[in-house]
């Protein structure tokens, strides 16, 4: 492995794209999806005239910059990361190459990703730079290492209540309360999109669950004339698991996020002899989604007239809407 204490200078430099030019690629200007940008450099120590191996620390001098202003890191709304999120990394109509070794094979030049983000639409020409030992700064910006990639800063994909498909998916699940005074239904329903499938959610303005924890993620309880009490939660997206619902005593085990690349929202139905449910209740139940390429949807839950059926709404619920 390399020493800080080896003099080495840039032999060949240049960035790269990962599709099948090489030279271009495109992504979503939502701040989120990512595309890849590989470095590839080769370096000699100037004591041997030998290939040298960059390390850790020095790889990490490689910076990304702006082609057309060299050698000025990428800021703003460009940014980029060695880290890698969950999001899909090219554009539908991209076709992607087979990602690259990042190995080291003695001799070859060494290779470092960055994965690159944008809030702007626009064409980006980047290339890259790096510090050497001796301090000299090189980069493709023109001249020798002459290199770059150009990055296509798309439009967004954008979603109303009208993009969204909300359907209960299974059956009702119906039994009584180990106490016989009393029984529960529960339904599922699951939120997504006409356009690409959900990835993840952020959930804002439920019920956090300190006081009693059956229920936690729930956005609203409410109490309709004939006595029954409704309880509605949506769930962070994940796998199919079990969640302790309910109110007070009145609790239940029931199953959630049975559906994939969903968001799941549940209906607990409550109908127990003589007992005193507290005035209904609704909290904010915002949500933003994000489709697989990390394209947001924010809305909230509704309820319907009845209490009874949970809606998609494009503004926060109010109770007698």
């Amino acid at each position: 492995m390399g020493s800080t204490s080896v003099s080495w200078e840039v032999t060949s430099f240049e960035v790269q794209a990962t599709t099948p030019n090489a030279t271009s690629d495109a992504l979503y200007v939502n701040g989120n999806m990512q595309i890849p940008v590989i470095v590839v450099i080769s370096v000699i120590d100037l004591n041997t005239n030998n290939a040298y191996e960059l390390n850790e620390s020095e790889l990490e001098t490689i910076k990304l910059i702006d082609y057309d202003d060299p050698p000025t890191e990428i800021s703003g709304s460009w940014s980029y990361s060695v880290t890698e999120n969950e999001f899909e990394h090219g554009l539908p109509s991209t076709k992607k190459a087979i990602q690259p070794d990042l190995s080291f094979a003695a001799g070859g030049p060494q290779k470092k990703r960055y994965w690159v983000t944008t809030t702007k639409v626009e064409n980006k020409r980047i290339g890259a730079s790096i510090k050497q030992s001796d301090g000299t700064v090189v980069h493709t910006g023109g001249g020798t290492f002459d290199s770059k990639v150009t990055l296509v800063g798309t439009n967004p994909v954008t979603y109303t209540v009208d993009d969204l498909n909300f359907e209960q998916q299974e059956e009702d699940v119906m039994q009584a309360f180990p106490s016989k005074d009393g029984s529960w239904i529960q339904r599922n329903f699951y939120l997504t999109t006409k356009k690409d499938e959900l990835r993840k959610a952020d959930l804002q303005g439920y019920i956090l669950g300190t006081v009693d924890p059956a229920l936690k993620y729930a956005t609203a309880y409410l109490r309709d004339n004939m006595g029954f009490f409704s309880i509605f939660y949506y769930w962070p997206m994940g796998s199919k698991e079990m969640r302790t619902v309910g109110i007070d005593s009145h609790t239940a085990e029931v199953t959630i996020n049975q559906k994939s690349n969903a968001l799941c929202v549940t209906h607990m139905y409550l109908d127990v002899f003589g007992t005193t449910w507290p005035a209904s209740r609704s909290w904010e139940g915002r949500f933003t989604f994000y489709d697989k390429f990390g394209n947001p949807g924010t809305f909230w839950l509704g309820y319907d007239e009845a209490f009874f059926t949970p809606k998609i709404l494009e503004h926060r619920y109010t109770l007698g809407e």
